[in-house]
């Protein structure tokens, strides 16, 4: 856009400046009072206009008759509506300067100046208690509905024109009587502008000249027990609005204090929004056009909305929210009915339908129901398709274009249903080939796992095996050796007790031997020799004995 940081500071200061404005509250103490005396400073700050004299537009009416300067208090209603006109007031010479200033640095000399616009629009409206404001945001979308119903009626007529379908009238609601109870003459907007204009006009004299004026239409409902309210039949439904407030709205109270005070900014750029602002008393006066009211130029402007996309080409998105507490997972239908029916969708549901609602280029049938023409061997498209429908569909439900074939939606079900059919016992085909090869594979997968836990289990069981044959092997082994050694020891023992007996036996003979060797000796000897060789006797009796009892021991 091109704008310097200063300007872009101005703007965030300006915002701001709206922000703590709307933070002001009243009390009433003799007539309007500032309760928080801090937001309307802060306010007075960043919009660069005096605190004093803010409080002041804020809180009472100045005038000016004659020369002389009068201040009525205002109530804590009228202060309030004071408030929002200086922030709506700023905010909208904001918004379109901003908006000038796009389409400038948009707009080129050398080329034709074209532009992309978006209107956002919430709905329709219809709350407990509807004021002026719901009022007017409803005309706007019966407008604004009347615009799409013949926006797609005509698209509907030149689909089918294009096509060469012959155009049959289309039986669809027509908004209009409810558009002209509000724009005709003594309709609601020039009963409201009337009664505006006049000094003494009020909301039930008003309520009376609407009652009065329309109570026949059938698009307005007059209510049974008298009070401020009137009903309008809308194309979303009946909606009852409460004229309270209508008047004081509709006539605005941005007065000619507020612009001399927002003008006396000490901010070049505030001064440069409300330069071209002109007070009453310039506009005003006899054979000068008088102040336009809101519903006037909010008519004017939703006229030359309606003008502006009559020239267009428009491209409808429709919003919808699935409950009003903005959680997942949480879909409403009564909510979703509702906002289909205020957004029109209904009956554009009942302009497709009155005809052909479903229509499909002829490649694209062919493709989507191709079980359908297995048995239609033409190659053309539009033959294909022409020759199925006519050997299987009345010729009601359905024509046939020059690039697309229009049906009923009872024709595309049954068409679907068959195509279900063909193609729900293909994949049952395919899924018992699969099933089957895939059991196959796993019959395999289990049985090469149950070899292997087999091959397991019989190694298991053989080596288990082969260990208790080596302990029972190595049990035999052992009573066999150990009976092997004890034979084995018994011989050794038996020859050692024979040598063992074969030497006391010599020993015995040498003993006898030496007894008698003695004897004869101590026959022959002296007695000294005969008593050593006793002694000797006597050792060699010992050994013997001792011998004689370890061999027994043994």
């Amino acid at each position: 856009m091109g704008l310097s940081n200063q300007v872009v500071d101005e703007i965030l200061t300006i915002l701001a400046g709206i922000l703590h404005l709307g933070n002001v509250r009243f009390h009433m103490d003799g007539g309007a009072q500032i309760s928080d005396r801090d937001a309307v400073e802060k306010a007075a700050q960043f919009l660069s206009v005096s605190t004093e004299s803010l409080i002041e537009s804020l809180t009472h009416n100045k005038r000016e008759m004659r020369g002389e300067v009068f201040l009525s208090p205002l109530n804590e209603d009228q202060a309030m509506a004071s408030r929002d006109s200086i922030t709506m007031a700023v905010y909208s010479h904001l918004f379109d300067w901003i908006i000038q200033r796009i389409n400038s640095r948009v707009k080129s000399p050398k080329t034709p100046f074209s532009s992309i616009g978006v209107l956002d629009i919430f709905g329709f409206e219809n709350f407990t208690i509807n004021r002026f404001e719901q009022f007017n945001i409803n005309f706007a979308n019966e407008k604004l509905q009347q615009y799409f119903n013949k926006h797609i009626f005509s698209l509907e007529q030149l689909e089918y024109n294009q096509e060469g379908i012959p155009w049959s009238d289309i039986d669809w609601t027509d908004n209009a009587g409810c558009i002209d109870l509000v724009e005709r003459k003594m309709g609601v907007f020039s009963v409201i502008d009337e009664e505006s204009r006049f000094p003494k006009g009020t909301d039930k004299s008003m309520l009376e000249k609407l009652h009065n004026a329309n109570a026949k239409n059938p698009f307005y409902i007059k209510p049974k027990i008298s009070g401020s309210d009137f009903g309008i039949r809308h194309f979303a439904g009946d909606v009852v609005y409460n004229t309270v407030g209508f008047l004081e709205k509709n006539r605005g109270s941005f007065r000619d204090d507020l612009i001399t005070l927002l003008k006396e900014s000490t901010s070049d750029f505030m001064y440069d929004l409300f330069e071209g602002v002109k007070l009453s008393t310039e506009r005003g006066g006899r054979g000068k056009p008088k102040a336009a009211t809101v519903a006037s130029a909010f008519k004017e402007s939703l006229s030359s909305l309606m003008t502006t996309l009559s020239g267009s080409n428009p491209f409808f998105i429709r919003c919808v929210k699935p409950n009003a507490r903005k959680q997942a997972n949480d879909f409403q239908n009564q909510l979703m009915i509702n906002q289909l029916r205020y957004s029109g969708m209904m009956q554009t549901v009942v302009i497709r339908r009155s005809g052909y609602p479903v229509r499909r280029a002829y490649a694209d049938f062919c493709t989507r129901y191709q079980p359908l023409l297995a048995t239609i061997y033409t190659k053309v498209a539009k033959d294909k398709v022409s020759l199925y429908l006519t050997k299987n569909a009345s010729p009601k439900e359905w024509q046939a274009g020059k690039t697309k074939v229009f049906m009923k939606e009872t024709l595309e079900n049954v068409l679907e249903q068959q195509r279900v059919l063909i193609l729900g016992s293909a994949a049952i085909m395919i899924q018992k080939h699969w099933r089957g090869a895939i059991a196959r594979m796993h019959y395999r997968k289990r049985l090469a796992n149950i070899v292997k836990v087999q091959s397991l289990v019989r190694a298991h069981l053989y080596r288990k095996l082969f260990l208790q044959t080596k302990s029972a092997a190595l049990v035999v082994q052992k009573y066999v050796r150990g009976h092997i050694a004890r034979q084995v020891v018994a011989e050794m023992w038996g020859e050692k007790c024979a040598r063992l007996e074969a030497e006391l036996e010599a020993q015995r003979q040498a003993l006898e031997e030496r007894r008698a060797e003695m004897e004869r000796l101590r026959q022959e000897a002296q007695e000294q020799e005969a008593e050593q060789l006793r002694k000797e006797l006597e050792e060699e009796e010992i050994t013997r004995r001792k011998e004689e009892e370890e061999r027994k021991r043994i």
